[in-house]
């Protein structure tokens, strides 16, 4: 027995003669090296045993290749589309007019003009430009539950509301931006000269503001834009005019049309206006101020008796509009058709224009009537517009004295939408701006 010391001798290995070699690589060799490599290659030709790595790097490859595939004629599309006018949307649902294809210069300035309109006639012509504002506005609604251009907020129930000039956040419209000391006294002083000048012409003056949808209907916004605050801008100043006594015959249409409410729906879901229910809530009370101001025509307000309700039908919404999402938010109008006919001119659609309307025989003496608005005063144009013999639509928010002395209206009604009180005051001419009472 070898003992736990003694080493242990292995035998070394003895080198092969140039024969072994040769017979084992003519034998042996083939079936240790060449078997397994063709038997890799082919299982790798099937995919199956890629390491993960490489796998994920060939499946890279071909999506970069096939992006790059679809990228390239992509580009092609905008131009394609714009020159055969085709675009899978349809026509656009904006509510502004789209730029005009400009004509060849004929100046120097229309020269040095002419790239800057051609381009705000492509940005809005080029080829599926209305499918891609469409996909935008589908995917922020639906998935982001935003607007577009921050113009419009969703309410509950497929209710639009508009975010106004001066309070995109509705922090006036919750009291949390009261009207101050000194903007108070600045409308205050706005409509008091305006009455002052016009009595000192012998016109009665009629201010008449609608108040805005999210007054009426307060319940279908969003639950973050409730009022924090009771007093809104419009009670500021109603309650300024009336703890001062002021001359200005002020129309306050809240309470009639909250009245009105449980019974009908008086604005649009999708729209910032009224609808005809609500035209005619307004009207009734402002033709009893017209008879109150007036006494001496004798106006007979008219009555729902003479008018029909037309076949209710779908309307675009302008807020729908605003989102390009017509078909997303559809909406419904009852129409309040006189049955003796009186025509709406088309031209009281355009914004900032004068338009003059007489209506009757010059041989039916009927009072005249020169109306400051803005778009609210459409629906009230069938309901007002016959108890006066000419009528000057002025869609301006400042009071034109030369207007007035041209007209001789028996009577001057200035109507401006709530949501200009989160503007400042409009600035008139210094013949009323400047007028002091004797």
């Amino acid at each position: 027995m070898m003992s736990d010391s003694t080493p242990v001798e292995m035998p070394l290995p003895q080198p092969m003669d140039t024969d072994d070699v040769r017979n084992t690589r003519g034998k042996g060799a083939k079936n240790m090296s060449m078997t397994p490599v063709t038997t890799v290659a082919r299982v790798e030709r099937q995919g199956a045993i890629l390491p993960p790595a490489q796998r994920h790097a060939h499946w890279r490859l071909t999506l970069v290749r096939v992006l790059a595939a679809l990228f390239l004629p992509s580009l092609f599309l905008p131009l394609i589309g714009a020159c055969l006018h085709w675009d899978p949307a349809g026509n656009s649902n904006e509510n502004r007019r789209l730029a005009e294809r400009p004509s060849l210069p004929r100046s120097f300035s229309d020269l040095t003009r002419y790239s800057e309109r051609w381009l705000s006639f492509y940005r809005d012509h080029f080829g599926l430009r209305n499918t891609l504002i469409r996909a935008v506005a589908i995917t922020r609604f639906h998935g982001l539950r935003d607007d577009m251009d921050g113009n419009v907020v969703i309410g509950k129930g497929g209710w639009l509301f508009l975010r106004p000039d001066g309070d995109e956040n509705f922090i006036a419209y919750r009291g949390l931006n009261p009207l101050s000391a000194d903007q108070l006294d600045a409308w205050q002083d706005l409509l008091e000269k305006r009455n002052a000048w016009l009595a000192a012409h012998g016109i009665p003056y009629l201010v008449v503001i609608p108040p805005d949808k999210q007054s009426i209907y307060p319940e279908f916004l969003p639950p973050e834009l409730t009022p924090v605050r009771p007093e809104s801008r419009l009670d500021q100043l109603v309650n300024r005019l009336r703890q001062s006594h002021s001359p200005v015959h002020f129309l306050d249409l809240r309470p009639a049309l909250l009245a009105a409410k449980p019974s009908e729906l008086l604005y649009r879901k999708t729209d910032t206006h009224w609808n005809d229910s609500g035209a005619f809530v307004g009207y009734r009370e402002i033709i009893h101020a017209v008879q109150y101001l007036l006494p001496q025509w004798k106006i007979v307000p008219q009555t729902l008796d003479d008018f029909t309700v037309g076949p209710p039908g779908p309307k675009v919404g302008d807020l729908a509009k605003m989102i390009d999402m017509p078909d997303q938010y559809p909406d419904r109008v009852f129409p309040l058709i006189r049955k003796s006919y009186y025509p709406v001119a088309p031209e009281l659609s355009d914004t900032h224009r004068v338009v003059t309307i007489d209506n009757h025989d010059p041989k039916v003496k009927l009072p005249r009537l020169v109306f400051y608005r803005d778009s609210f005063a459409l629906g009230l144009v069938p309901m007002l517009g016959p108890h006066f013999g000419r009528i000057v639509y002025a869609f301006e928010y400042t009071m034109d004295p030369a207007l007035i002395q041209k007209e001789k209206p028996d009577l001057v009604i200035d109507e401006f939408l709530e949501r200009n009180l989160y503007l400042n005051p409009p600035i008139d001419p210094p013949a009323i701006r400047w007028f002091a009472a004797q």
